[in-house]
Order: structure tokens, then sequence, then C-alpha cells
């Protein structure tokens, strides 16, 4: 396991710590029960080091975690190490997309940029389905399509949760246009937006044609903001060959850039619902 940290290592690393504040032991207790090397143990706590799997099973059982605790942990240790809680829906995905799905938990607020699709967070279930069907051969297992929709659903309750999460959408043109479904399909998405666009957490902006290039143009970016002080901001890309992610703040602030750069370029929320009322109508009514 590659020492350095991670979102995922000091999320495993809380979990863990509560169960040691529980049982009351230290590290070097720890590590003499566990027979786990004492510094294993120190910058496991720390969020700096995955122990190995046998190890950390070892560690959670003389910590007392319960068989659900345990399973938990060792779910949240399988993707704490990928570089660049039990998400539902998701198993077939890529461990990178379970990754983000469980930073996406943690943030108070979504900064999205999409040039090809509409986001996730606003997709109807006939869109995703159609999304999914068509993004066949990148995903593994069977009826994934049948799948993607309840997937899509229990991701969109974050817009519902007690806590403030704001979500902010830039989306292209072409994300309104592409005809994903066919016509019936569109209708039903376009407006699902534009009633989205009432929730008092939802903006949602349009790229018109207009505006001609704004950078980058690939297929999404998304920006999670967190509450930690050391770590604020994470970004994600998305392309054909799979989800990105960057922690690093130096590496974070020049996408960061290119979205409010994009947001000042799109038409403003109001001017964004009209604009794509006017797509909508452009379909009719049946």
């Amino acid at each position: 396991m590659a020492d350095g940290t991670t979102r995922g290592k000091r999320r495993l690393a809380r979990f863990i710590k509560q169960l040691q504040e529980k049982s009351g032991l230290t590290a070097e207790e720890i590590a003499k029960r566990t027979r786990v090397s004492r510094p294993t143990v120190t910058r496991l706590l720390a969020g700096t080091h995955l122990a190995r799997w046998p190890s950390l099973s070892v560690i959670l059982d003389v910590l007392g975690a319960t068989p659900e605790q345990k399973t938990f942990l060792l779910q949240m240790w399988e993707v704490a190490d990928v570089d660049n809680a039990s998400v539902e829906y998701a198993a077939a995905l890529p461990i990178k997309y379970r990754r983000f799905r469980m930073d996406e938990l943690e943030a108070y607020r979504e900064r999205t940029l999409d040039s090809t699709h509409v986001h996730g967070l606003l997709q109807t279930a006939a869109y995703a389905e159609a999304v999914a069907r068509a993004s066949h051969r990148l995903i593994t297992g069977d009826s994934w399509d049948q799948t993607a929709a309840l997937e899509r659903s229990t991701r969109q309750q974050l817009l519902d949760r007690p806590e403030p999460f704001e979500f902010h959408a830039l989306l292209d043109e072409a994300a309104l246009r592409r005809m994903v479904g066919g016509p019936e399909v569109m209708r039903e998405q376009l407006d699902h937006l534009v009633r989205a666009a009432d929730r008092p957490n939802v903006t949602i902006q349009v790229l018109p044609f207009g505006i001609g290039a704004y950078a980058p143009l690939l297929s999404a970016l998304v920006l999670l903001d967190f509450p930690e002080a050391d770590a604020p901001c994470a970004a994600y890309t998305e392309e054909v060959s799979g989800l990105a992610m960057l922690e690093e703040q130096e590496d974070v602030e020049p996408l960061d850039g290119v979205w409010r750069d994009a947001a000042s370029a799109a038409l403003t929320p109001g001017e964004s619902i009209e604009f794509i009322k006017a797509v909508r109508d452009t379909l009719g009514d049946r």
C-alpha cells in the first residue's frame, strides 16, 4: 500500500479512531494485541497509510467492531487508496466512481460542467437508462441499464438531505439538444430541469453555442467543495477512459478557474431557464 494521505484514507481513519476511542486502547496496545507493527497502526490512525486487508480485519476485531461496522469499513478500505459508506446500486461500476460517490456524500457543494449529457444529479429515470444503454461497453455486469435509474435516484437524494448541499450545474447547449432516448425522453428531461431549477439549493446555467469555445471542452468536470481546511476542494474529470481524480490544490486550482470562467460566460440562471424552455418548445407536446 502506498504511503501518503488521500481523502479516502482520512475518512477510514476517522471511523477507526472512533472505534479506538470507544475501546480505550492506545496505538501501542492495539499493536501488541494484533501483532501489527506500531508504525503501521499509528499511520493507519493518522490517515497516511493503509494496513493490509488481513491486518485491518484483525485490528477491527480487537477494537470491537460489529459485523456491520467491519463490513462497511472493509468496503471503505477497498476504495481508500484510489489515486487520481457503501454506495447503493454502484457495485457494478468502476472503483473510481464508487470512490467519487463516497466523496460526494461528504461535500457541502458540487459544481459541474457537462458538455455532452445532462448531469447525473439532474437526470430523469428514462434519460439515465438511455445513457446507460449507450455506455454498455464501458460497464461490467449485466442489466446495468435497468439499475442505472435506481443508482441515479439514490444519488439524487443528496439534493433533499437535511444538511445544506448546494448544486451548481453548467450545461452546454449540446447536452440540451442531444436526442438521448428520443423526443419523449428529452421532453421529460427538459421539463425536469426547469422544475429542478426551482429548488433553492440548485442553480443551472446554460453555455449556448454562441459563446464560442471555452476550456476545457471535455466530457465532464466536477468540483466538490469540502469543509476541511487542509483540502477544501477536489476535482474530477470524466472522459472515455474513465474518471480521473485530483486532490492536490495546485492541480485543482486551474480547473476551479476553468469552471469560474465558464460560469461567467454562461447565461444567467434566469436566462438559462428561458433557454431550456425554448429548446423544450421545439420538441412539441407529443
